[in-house]
């Protein structure tokens, strides 16, 4: 038996009629979805930024425009661009075998004599995994920072493709990571120069750079429920960097929005028009190169990290865009596409109830939902958390005084009590299933 800590996006409610934008942004504080957020919308040719919460919990440092963040997976259309870049200057070709660019030593599968191409990476069609199977971090809390090319090469060496490149969607790390490696090799420099001397020196992004390459006091702290996390960091030998590990801002990233939707005859804007092409389906959507495609005319991607989630997109039929950083595992997508098309609703969020810290111990405990799995009940401060059996903690959250809900997924806690107020058991509620769990220590 698992409690299935796995999270699913767009999972909508009603749309909330009568809130002003800054209501609508506000409220994911005032509901503890995160310590801090910030809000960049570009509408009009004007820009306007909210930003409500703090950096830092502890120093309760607020944030800003200016406060950076980790920007995760979005960093896949800064590889992708990259990408386009190259091939306009004729380097690479997006129909070209992706094993043209790599060292004899690395060769890549095929299936039934198809090979993975340039464009099955940036449309992640490669057939490749989400995450190599021989990913082992030394430390779990900063993943990405010791996977070498030694790693990718004997993983990609012993891999088989389940299925023909180019014939199924599927997100995969692996597959953009790769293809940022493949553009260091065609240009000889590492990732986050390249990155640097092509996007984000041109845009003027003056605040944004891989994580790692240097110390910044305006890095927001990013959290797992009310427990910070370590930064993710990344380093010149990194091999998956293009997948996730630049750091930016509101404003840098609005920088970079704008950009989109400016058609300018510059090698750059011609590049960024080249990924915002429809080119396969994603599930409901369509994919560009490293763009999700929705409702026909949204733009956009997201990005997750230890501490972090962040949205990006962008409607070029409306000169339209929105970024939203917040330092939290929670995220907000279903705001930004709110904030694209008020037509799309946001989730129903829940404001926590409060429970006297005299209650919240009596609920601390270990109950057995079957022999050898079992929920671990802690009380930290006044953060009630569960872990359950070789699973991670998760905080939950009080909706009445003996009801609780999970941010991370969708799923109840609740606690029984006899009839003289001892607590002799917990229910989880998850995906229709209803599981009681007696109190055992």
């Amino acid at each position: 038996m698992r409690l299935i800590l796995i999270s699913f996006s767009l999972l909508l409610a009603t749309i909330t009629y009568g809130q002003s934008v800054d209501e609508k942004i506000k409220q994911r504080i005032e509901y503890q979805e995160t310590p801090g957020i910030v809000v960049g919308i570009y509408e009009s040719g004007k820009i306007t930024y909210y930003a409500y919460g703090v950096a830092d919990i502890q120093k309760n440092e607020p944030v800003s425009s200016k406060t950076l963040f980790e920007i995760g997976s979005i960093s896949k259309v800064f590889t992708t661009s990259l990408a386009a870049l190259l091939s306009l200057e004729n380097k690479i070709s997006f129909s070209d075998k992706a094993q043209k660019y790599l060292p004899s030593k690395a060769v890549l599968p095929e299936k039934d004599g198809k090979a993975i191409t340039i464009e099955h990476l940036a449309t992640a069609h490669s057939g490749l995994p989400r995450m190599p199977k021989n990913f082992t971090p030394v430390d779990i809390n900063n993943p990405y920072i010791d996977y070498r090319e030694d790693a990718l090469t004997l993983f990609l060496n012993n891999v088989e493709l389940t299925r023909d490149p180019g014939s199924e969607y599927e997100y995969s790390n692996l597959g953009m990571g790769l293809l940022g490696y493949i553009i260091t090799r065609v240009e000889e420099k590492p990732y986050p120069k390249l990155v640097t001397d092509r996007i984000i020196k041109p845009l003027e992004m003056n605040h944004t750079f891989v994580s790692g390459m240097r110390n910044d006091k305006l890095l927001a702290i990013g959290y797992s429920d009310k427990n910070a996390v370590k930064a993710w960091t990344w380093d010149n030998e990194s091999v998956l960097t293009g997948a996730g590990g630049i750091i930016s801002n509101a404003e840098d990233m609005m920088k970079f929005l704008i950009a989109q939707l400016t058609s300018t005859n510059t090698q750059l804007s011609q590049a960024f028009a080249l990924t915002h092409v429809a080119r396969a389906d994603a599930g409901s959507m369509k994919i560009g190169y490293g763009w999700h495609i929705r409702d026909e005319n949204i733009v956009w991607h997201n990005g997750g990290t230890g501490g972090f989630r962040s949205f990006a997109g962008f409607d070029k039929t409306k000169n339209k865009a929105v970024v939203i950083l917040t330092n939290s595992t929670t995220g907000a997508d279903d705001l930004g596409f709110h904030l694209l098309d008020e037509k799309l609703a946001l989730k129903e969020l829940k404001k926590p109830f409060s429970v006297t810290e005299e209650t919240l111990k009596k609920y601390v405990g270990t109950y057995e939902l079957s022999p050898g799995f079992n929920i671990e009940v802690t009380l930290d401060k006044d953060q009630l958390s569960i872990q359950a059996t070789g699973q991670p903690k998760a905080a939950i959250y009080a909706e009445s005084e003996t009801k609780f809900y999970l941010k991370v997924v969708p799923a109840q806690i609740e606690f029984i009590s006899d009839s003289t107020a001892v607590v002799e058991k917990l229910v989880l509620y998850q995906n229709g299933g209803v599981i009681p769990g007696r109190k055992v220590k």
